[in-house]
């Protein structure tokens, strides 16, 4: 019998030597999580039991060592979860968050499985803003490798400091003429050919706590209007070949422009040729009107839509370039009338150019943010996390995973920072978990269980051997 018992105990004591020799192979091993061998007694209706068995290998599944890398797809989960990932013929956990991303703009492991969450959608779709929806079945990431297409100006706002004790002007706005109007400042849009446009917004006192709001957008030079004067062009609504330099008004599509020729040369059958022709586009008219303390009480426009607030105004701009109308609203919110110098808030306004992605950043919950060229910044899509309410359940792989068993439960999906998931922290490694020195003095009391067991078989082996002698 103790023969049996020796063996059993080299066998236990050979399995905590590979338990603790993975740990220490592995004490580098990025989202490692250490196990080790438990064992348990045999007893067979006896008194004195049969020696010792492995009952099973248990993991540690508690957090590593949190270390910066700046990388940043290098991610790492501060507290519970794991990844999930797929290798197109499974569902793979892990913790280890060493990721790279693939010339189809999925992010990958070493081993080429895919961290699965939730892509953006309406993606450079003029229509709709585009958006990360966290919910449903996970699916493979995928970040987004064209280039992120222009925006045009739907809204845009300005925060005046209006001067009270300004001059009223009586006279008609012209903004030729600087005695006109008593202030202004510039502004910029975008068309949805990612074209700027400048428009020049010009106040003009009125009244007490009143005044008037005109505008003009200086058309660039990719308009597809004449730039010069020549007979063979064609000029909407006005003729510089037969009426040379001079300031010209015309109508396009319930649109007001001035064209500005100058330098054109007479010919001599009195005709008009070259120079140059500057067009601006005119605004509709509007009116600010403020309260006894300066405060702005309405922005107002005729024919005003009703789903504009008290503070805004729409314009409808047409650059002649082949690009879209920019229709945007003009938010006046925070101007005031007071004892001050004319002075403005620094413009803002929600169109751009198009870009290309520069960098990704991962934040706390997850979310995948793409920085593009053009000095914007979207979501492009957000991490998934799993959970186990038996971690102890789920078999390791190998590749620094596990999958699901019926022992471990269905996963339980959600995002970084709800419920039990921990955050995720990007440019960020977990390290494993093995304490390396602990390992080294449990080693050291396998090997004396060993030799300890061995022992047991070797003075067992001399007193049957002596027992046998005798006979």
């Amino acid at each position: 019998m103790s023969f049996s018992q020796g063996v059993s105990g080299l066998n236990a004591a050979n399995s905590s030597l590979s338990s603790i020799g993975n740990n220490i192979a592995n004490s580098q091993t990025v989202g490692f999580k250490s196990g080790r061998s438990e064992f348990a007694d045999i007893y067979a209706g006896a008194k004195t039991g049969l020696g010792a068995t492995v009952s099973g290998v248990t993991q540690n599944f508690a957090g590593g060592a949190l270390n910066n890398t700046g990388r940043n797809l290098d991610i790492a989960i501060d507290g519970g979860g794991f990844f999930r990932l797929t290798d197109g013929a499974q569902t793979l956990y892990s913790r280890n968050g060493e990721f790279q991303q693939t010339k189809d703009g999925n992010i990958a492991n070493a081993q080429g499985a895919l961290l699965t969450g939730y892509n953006v959608t309406n993606f450079n779709n003029p229509a709709a803003e585009p958006t990360v929806a966290a919910g449903g079945n996970p699916v493979p990431l995928v970040i987004p490798t064209e280039r992120m297409n222009a925006k045009a100006t739907t809204e845009a706002s300005l925060a005046t400091a209006l001067d009270a004790g300004a001059e009223t002007k009586t006279g008609p706005f012209n903004a030729d003429n600087a005695e006109s109007y008593n202030w202004s400042t510039p502004n910029t849009v975008f068309d949805s050919l990612g074209n700027a446009h400048s428009v020049n917004l010009f106040f003009t006192k009125t009244a007490s706590n009143s005044w008037s709001v005109n505008g003009e957008m200086a058309l660039g030079d990719e308009s597809n209007l004449p730039r010069t004067v020549d007979a063979n062009e064609t000029y909407n609504g006005f003729d510089p070949v037969t009426n040379g330099n001079g300031r010209y008004s015309f109508s396009d599509g319930g649109n007001n422009y001035t064209a500005y020729v100058s330098g054109a040369s007479a010919n001599p059958d009195g005709s008009f040729s070259g120079g140059q022709i500057r067009y601006v586009q005119q605004l509709p008219a509007s009116t600010l009107s403020f309260n006894a303390n300066g405060n702005l009480v309405e922005a107002g426009q005729q024919n005003k839509a009703d789903t504009l607030g008290s503070s805004s105004v729409s314009y409808s701009l047409n650059a002649q370039n082949g690009s879209a109308p920019i229709d945007f609203s003009f938010d006046f919110a925070g101007s005031s009338q007071t004892a001050q110098e004319f002075s403005a808030s620094t413009p803002q306004q929600n169109g751009y150019v198009s870009g290309d992605l520069t960098a990704i950043n991962v934040g706390k919950d997850g979310m995948i943010r793409g920085s593009y060229s053009n000095g914007q910044a979207i979501n492009l899509g957000q991490i998934a996390l799993a959970s186990f309410r038996n971690e102890q359940g789920l078999s390791p792989v190998g590749g620094n995973a596990w999958v699901e068993t019926a022992a471990s439960g269905q996963a339980g999906l959600g995002v970084a920072g709800t419920g039990q998931f921990g955050s995720l922290l990007g440019s960020t490694l977990e390290a494993s978990n093995v304490d390396l020195s602990q390992q080294l003095v449990e080693m050291i009391i396998a090997q004396r269980n060993y030799q300890a067991n061995a022992q047991t078989i070797k003075t067992q082996d001399q007193v049957l051997q002596t027992a046998v002698n005798l006979r």
